[in-house]
């Protein structure tokens, strides 16, 4: 009887442990729903089956990642990144390559092709994504071999605007010296597939420094823990803000972002987070009709943006767009 019950009592000690980390990594506040191909997701020729998460009730234009996974890996070993970047409004869809053999310039191929299906989703009238996507910035992502093809496939794609590369893998380091996009390297303290002084570190270094670039590895982490956004709460949350500030140009979490975690093992950067200046409303760092538009838009609807009250006087109006109209003519 007193051996029932201590297994009782640890049962729900146990349930209540599993209640608190279903909280602390839950998901974003969108309901989360998929499209396959036989809901008429394109089939690309350089991939071999395709998946999309998408949350089913953000306003558009939402974002897009697109990822593959490492070497013969289903889409299933990284998959739990789908729901979870669903969930706080980014549109993530998985592809594969023709052979799980290939290797990461098929994975870069596989990825290039998955952007056409997803983009495609966005004029396909029968799609719940019909005209809901941004197709001009979007991200790739991938695991292991798909982590080196996210770097070749970002150098070879202008639209690509982030990488999120996870514990990445090359058999050539040197592809990296032409990363040309801000990307940020997950990895685990003690991968034994992907060793960090022989790829994510290397790949790292290698990116050029005019790059925006984050590196975060996982204390106690190997090959497999950047699978999951579940794994590591800061990984979620840092790939979120990447996405944040790269693809919809909102740096509201870019100090989070540069912040080096408490369970980190080793963590670099050379982002910098720079004070929103005045007058620029769209945070492209210029002053142009964009951002007039902007302004005169939050006029009309009687709103507040400290970034559109030029005059520091606590009331943004027709002065501010005058200040506005002289910074762009100067």
């Amino acid at each position: 009887m007193i051996r029932l019950f201590r297994r009782l009592l640890a049962m729900k000690y146990f349930s209540v442990i599993i209640f608190f980390i279903n909280i602390l990594f839950s998901d974003g506040p969108y309901t989360v729903d998929t499209i396959t191909e036989q809901d008429g997701l394109r089939n690309g020729p350089e991939y071999s089956g395709g998946i999309a998460y998408y949350p089913t009730d953000a306003d558009g234009p939402l974002p897009i990642i697109v990822m593959v996974p490492g070497f013969v890996s289903p889409i299933s070993s990284i998959e739990d990144w789908g729901p979870y970047l669903a969930s706080y409004g980014v549109v993530t869809m998985f592809v594969n390559v023709n052979s799980i053999f290939d290797d990461p310039y098929e994975r870069a191929d596989a990825l290039l092709d998955g952007l056409i299906s997803i983009k495609l989703e966005n004029d396909r009238t029968n799609s719940p994504l019909f005209d809901m996507l941004n197709v001009i910035d979007v991200a790739v992502g991938g695991w292991s071999m798909g982590g080196g093809g996210a770097q070749l496939a970002a150098q070879q794609d202008t639209s690509i605007k982030t990488v999120v590369a996870l514990s990445a893998w090359l058999q050539n380091s040197n592809d990296s010296y032409n990363n040309n996009t801000p990307i940020i390297f997950f990895s685990g303290q003690f991968d034994n597939v992907a060793s960090n002084n022989f790829h994510t570190n290397v790949f790292y270094n290698n990116t050029p420094n005019d790059i925006d670039k984050l590196l975060f590895e996982i204390t106690w982490g190997n090959h497999n823990t950047v699978c999951s956004p579940y794994n590591n709460e800061e990984m979620g949350l840092k790939t979120l803000y990447m996405i944040e500030k790269y693809i919809l140009n909102d740096a509201t979490n870019c100090e989070l972002l540069i912040e080096s975690p408490a369970d980190a093992s080793d963590f670099s950067t050379n982002i910098e987070c720079i004070t929103e200046l005045p007058g620029d409303l769209n945070q492209d760092f210029l002053f142009n009709i964009q951002d007039i538009v902007l302004l005169v838009d939050i006029i009309l609807n009687n709103e507040f943006i400290e970034a559109g009250d030029l005059d520091f006087n606590g009331v943004v109006n027709i002065l501010d767009v005058i200040q506005l109209i002289d910074l762009i003519l100067d």
